[in-house]
């Protein structure tokens, strides 16, 4: 009996009996593996992510056509016909007529070798597979936004992420090891505070972004062909995921990769797995959400226009005495900073305090002379 108290999750999805279960192949590994599951709760995350691995391929696998057999045939015969490996016949192009014993054996491997790199090209990290490689270790927060406006979360560095409509997040109750990690389907807007030790990394089908502390748009809906980053501030470094330096450009404190910088934008074309980099023009930048726009500039601004900002910017409600901050004015200039941060920095300049509870913030504070 193997001990599969040692299988990551690879291994799962390479054991025969576990692939049957995936697919439902068989009854006995079905109640074998169930039974293994309920009484070894703890490699639930293992399973999840090596049941992902099994579906994706048994999907790319099934659009994988006749034509394309046809050319990983013709690549074989090309090899063949170089290594001088004589008597080879088809029949219908795909099966083999007559062929010698070690020509056989040489064909069968390398068509396996061909057809599985045709899979693996099919295999696109997804919004599901991403959380169960990421969440190996942790258990992830998933939150949708199924709502007509934006939605603001706040993670437990203090980084900002304003959630557009019909899009999906996932990520830790809190940030542990040595990256900060989360994983985007959809649309949403981050202003991340800043951790040069800690880098923080968004994964977003193909891509993954990567940032120390700045602000920038990711839109990454999974019917689109296209993943765009959008920079408001600072520096953010971008990679697909099938670079081949992909796990030392994850843990790396230095931004590698292509680099982008404010008011340019990366654009992942994603059936032909390349980047394209562009400045942002004026009817891009409109097209943007608002936050994305607005500066956070303000001199000698009353405090409830500011606030008002505030508000319509990030889609939560502040709730304060206008009244008794009627006279109130502020001259600050608020960059890439997460929400909170703003608030906290408006609240020493007002001498005020603040608290976030029912998705609403709430500020005291004595007014102004």
């Amino acid at each position: 009996m193997f001990d599969y108290r040692q299988y990551t999750a690879d291994q799962f999805a390479l054991d025969i009996s576990f692939r049957k279960w995936v697919l439902k192949n068989s009854p006995e590994d079905v109640a074998f593996w169930e039974n293994w599951l309920s009484q070894n709760p703890d490699k639930a995350l293992s399973i999840q992510r090596a049941k992902q691995i099994v579906l994706a391929f048994k999907n790319a696998q099934e659009q994988i056509n006749d034509d394309e057999i046809a050319e990983a045939i013709a690549k074989i015969v090309n090899i063949a016909e170089q290594r001088k490996i004589k008597k080879v016949h088809f029949i219908n192009s795909i099966l083999f007529k007559r062929i010698g014993l070690a020509a056989s054996i040489l064909l069968i491997c390398l068509v396996g070798f061909v057809v599985f790199d045709k899979l693996a090209e099919r295999v696109t990290p997804t919004y599901s597979n991403s959380v169960a490689r990421v969440a190996q270790q942790t258990t992830f927060i998933e939150v949708k936004n199924t709502s007509s406006k934006s939605q603001l979360i706040t993670l437990s560095d203090g980084s900002s992420v304003v959630l557009q409509p019909n899009s999906k997040i996932s990520y830790p109750e809190k940030f542990t090891g040595q990256t900060r990690e989360v994983v985007l389907s959809g649309e949403a807007f981050f202003e991340i505070a800043k951790n040069p030790n800690k880098p923080f990394l968004v994964y977003a089908n193909e891509v993954v972004a990567k940032v120390l502390g700045t602000s920038f748009t990711i839109k990454a809906f999974e019917e689109d062909k296209q993943v765009q980053v959008f920079v408001k501030s600072g520096r953010v470094s971008v990679f697909s995921q099938k670079n081949a330096s992909f796990v030392n450009q994850q843990h790396s404190k230095v931004l590698s990769g292509l680099l982008i910088l404010p008011n340019q934008q990366a654009t992942f074309i994603r059936p032909k797995w390349q980047f394209k980099k562009a400045e942002l023009t004026v009817p891009q930048i409109v097209a943007l959400p608002i936050i994305q726009r607005q500066s956070f500039v303000f001199k000698n601004e009353p405090i409830v226009d500011v606030f008002s900002i505030l508000e319509n910017s990030y889609g939560i409600e502040i709730v304060y005495d206008k009244t008794l901050m009627a006279s109130c004015q502020l001259t600050a200039e608020l960059g890439d900073e997460p929400l909170l941060e703003k608030i906290n920095l408006i609240c020493k300049v007002l001498e005020a305090k603040y608290e976030m509870k029912e998705g609403k913030i709430f500020i005291e504070g004595k007014g102004c002379n």
